[in-house]
């Protein structure tokens, strides 16, 4: 009789007396650790060439917490309090920047750096917490059962091909925002609740938990109403209430401790009570349908603004905001002033709307993990007629509940899959060790051979990203926001000159390496407007422009006729600028 282990690169047949030595050999010390030891290489290499392949890209956000960054190191404190942006990633840029003094060339790369160093924590605190998934599987599963549900390498080798799909192709480290460490704390939070499952408590354990998520809260808003998602969960875990109570709310009060000072500072800088305003401003913009949410004036009875930024022309909209938000693009930069007055109003269209971007979302995630999804379905499916099998599934909420709740929050404002990526591994680690603790009826081959064809396509998908990430590292890269910066400093701009644009919607960070503050702009979708006027008319649009303090028009892929109107072309990239008159003040 033939079976089927784990051997070199993958299943071999050999004979079935063998299956146990090798089971035996990988699942000794020595096996686990060359098996970890692997993994953390792969990870590490693949997280790095991703890491390096991406450095001279940048995203809005990534200006935005630079700015911020910056308003700390001078001492900016108006522009550094910032309700919509969380504090903890732009604290971290604060301090690699006050210690590195990069030159403007490798900022970009800098905060993919510190978002490498993120991953590695999150490569840690993963560690932490699929150490505490396989303590937890071992006590959790019956003393009647003639072996564990699984043999300890495999729970490895399954969780590591979870964190690299997870960590390269759902979240992603091309990416610059702070979703890597809201991960990182994640993982954590996790392996905590399932450390306090084990040991039915512990004081100190939860007053680790409450830190924890003090600490999330600081990288992202939203985990300040997750938290007590959380806290129930790991409180529940227990299983007695009524001991571990004391010990659950010191949790709490230490994450009101921690976090409380920030809340505070934040509040009396916005002059109300306010924990965050990314989720109220997001709610508003999805429900209320508010296109261009920088440029919000109050349409549609969505509220009264206070104080948007200004009008100057309707055919094409021209917008001013060059006072009071500084930074260099003042409507990303603090959007919750811009926005102040909206009201958000629950529509039943709005959130249908939402639910069926939220659900096109989750698919996409879902084809990109489909390995485990298959891998899911098939459990279920050897599982069916198996009395009881749910049970095991049903008794480890603690494990799968909060991730999907923070799934479903996210999923009826605004889904995007680097904020859900933190979630998502907790959430598939529930779930599997849930089905694979009521699998012992399945034959651990069959076990054994579903983890190895998941993890084998996974690994597929990981080589194939490695050789391309390879081939851009090796690649001659450009960076194309340096070039821009370099081609505006070549017709004149210095370092604190005003710009305006047009419809480059927050692209912005050609204009913080050169120094300059966008100040003005003609915004997305009014550009063929403007491109189709008359000289005559394009010449009103420019004074109108150089009256507010811009000395430069800039664009991207403007009509070949730019160049004959005397529009510039700066170096080798695709942006234009056009000299403005600077109106006298």
């Amino acid at each position: 009789m033939n079976s089927f282990v784990i051997h070199g690169e993958g299943l071999e047949k050999m004979p079935a007396r063998n299956l146990s030595g090798r089971i035996a050999e990988l699942d000794s010390p020595r096996g686990l650790r060359i098996v970890r030891a692997v993994f953390w290489a792969i990870a590490i290499l693949a997280g790095f060439l991703q890491t390096w392949a991406a450095r001279f890209s940048m995203t809005p956000d990534g200006t935005c917490y630079l700015d911020i960054a910056s308003a700390y190191l001078r001492g900016d404190w108006h522009n550094a309090l910032n309700s919509y942006w969380s504090p903890f990633f732009s604290w971290l840029l604060a301090l690699a920047l006050g210690i590195f003094h990069p030159a403007p060339y490798w900022e970009s790369t800098l905060l993919h750096l510190v978002n490498f160093a993120g991953f590695l924590i999150a490569l840690a605190t993963f560690e932490f917490f699929f150490r505490s998934l396989v303590r937890h599987s071992k006590e959790f599963a019956s003393s009647e059962d003639a072996e564990p549900a699984l043999p300890e390498f495999a729970w490895w080798i399954l969780g590591y091909g979870l964190f690299l799909s997870t960590s390269l192709f759902v979240q992603s480290l091309t990416a610059t925002t702070p979703d890597v460490w809201v991960a990182a704390w994640t993982y954590l939070v996790a392996g905590l609740i399932l450390r306090i499952r084990v040991g039915s408590g512990g004081w100190r354990l939860f007053a680790l938990l409450g830190f924890t998520l003090a600490l999330a809260y600081f990288t992202k808003t939203f985990y300040f109403p997750i938290t007590f998602v959380f806290l129930l969960a790991a409180w529940m875990a227990t299983g007695n209430l009524r001991k571990t109570a004391k010990q659950a709310a010191l949790a709490l009060a230490i994450f009101l401790a921690v976090a409380g000072p920030w809340i505070f500072v934040l509040s009396r800088s916005r002059h109300r009570f306010t924990f965050g305003d990314a989720g109220k401003l997001n709610f508003a913009m999805m429900f209320d349908e508010i296109p261009q949410p920088f440029f919000w004036q109050g349409e549609d009875e969505t509220g009264a603004p206070k104080h948007p930024v200004r009008q100057l022309l309707a055919r094409p909209r021209v917008f001013e905001f060059s006072t009071p938000i500084g930074g260099t693009y003042p409507p990303a930069l603090d959007l919750p002033y811009w926005m102040e007055g909206v009201r958000p109003h629950f529509r039943l269209r709005g959130l249908l709307r939402v639910l069926r971007q939220s659900a096109g979302t989750f698919f996409q995630i879902y084809q990109v993990q489909l390995e485990y999804g298959v891998g899911v379905v098939a459990l279920i499916i050897l599982l069916l007629g198996k009395s009881g099998w749910s049970i095991p599934l049903r008794e480890q909420f603690y494990l799968w509940v909060p991730p999907l709740v923070a799934c479903g929050a996210y999923a009826i404002v605004h889904v995007e899959s680097r904020l859900v990526g933190p979630f998502v591994v907790p959430l598939w680690a529930g779930v599997f060790s849930g089905l694979f603790c009521a699998a012992p009826a399945v034959p651990r081959r069959a076990r054994l051979a579903l983890i190895l064809a998941m993890v084998s396509a996974t690994g597929l998908r990981v080589a194939k990203s490695m050789t391309s990430d390879w081939a851009t590292v090796f690649a001659k890269q450009e960076n194309r926001d340096w070039q821009v910066a370099e081609g505006l400093r070549a017709t004149g701009l210095h370092a604190g000159d005003k710009v305006s644009d047009i419809s480059l919607m927050g692209e912005a960070h050609w204009a913080r390496l050169a120094g300059l503050k966008i100040v003005a702009q003609i915004p997305l979708g009014d550009e063929m407007l403007f491109w189709t006027f008359a000289p005559e008319t394009k010449q009103k649009v420019y004074r109108l422009l150089g009256g507010t303090g811009a000395k430069m028009l800039i664009t991207k892929n403007p009509p070949p006729s730019a160049v004959n109107e005397g529009w510039i072309p700066l170096g080798n990239t695709s942006f234009y600028a056009y000299p403005l008159a600077v109106a006298h003040q």
